[in-house]
């Protein structure tokens, strides 16, 4: 009759070289695991979602595993877009135009005068030959004198 000792030395299996140990690494430190409270979850979810934001740099930042925060987001996305709601700035007012009209019987204020404007003026000097023009000169005329300016240069 056989025995169990005699059935586990009857081992047959299909491997003909020696199966190699994984290597295992054990822990005596703390336990890994934390407790996230909710709130910190939900802050941290608001981070993520961000304009122009990677998640794996803001799991990153705070020491945790990227699909941890994708599972984080899918679970609090609702809480954390109404933080991101209340945190954001207000926006700048928006004034409307106002439209100034006088009364009747309501004299407007006299304007200051302002001095005399005086005309425009070009001076153009080449050498010992400084030409002046004042006042509105039309592009025809211009182009004459600068010609002749060319010329006597």
């Amino acid at each position: 009759m056989r025995t169990d000792r005699d059935i586990d030395n009857d081992v047959h299996n299909d491997v003909s070289r020696p199966v190699r140990l994984r290597r295992i690494e054990v822990l005596n430190g703390p336990e890994r695991r934390r407790k996230w409270a909710d709130e910190t979850k939900i802050a941290i979810v608001a981070e993520a979602l961000g304009h122009d934001v990677v998640i794996s740099d803001v799991a990153r930042r705070h020491d945790i595993n990227p699909s941890q925060l994708f599972g984080w987001v899918k679970q609090f996305r609702e809480e954390a877009s109404a933080l991101r709601s209340e945190a954001r700035a207000p926006e700048p007012p928006v004034f409307v135009p106002a439209v100034v009209d006088v009364a009747p019987g309501v004299t407007a204020p006299k304007q200051r005068a302002l001095p005399p404007a005086e005309p425009a003026m070009i001076e153009i000097s080449i050498g010992a030959v400084t030409v002046r023009i004042r006042g509105m000169v039309d592009a025809r005329s211009l182009a004459t004198v600068l010609k002749a300016l060319k010329v006597l240069a």
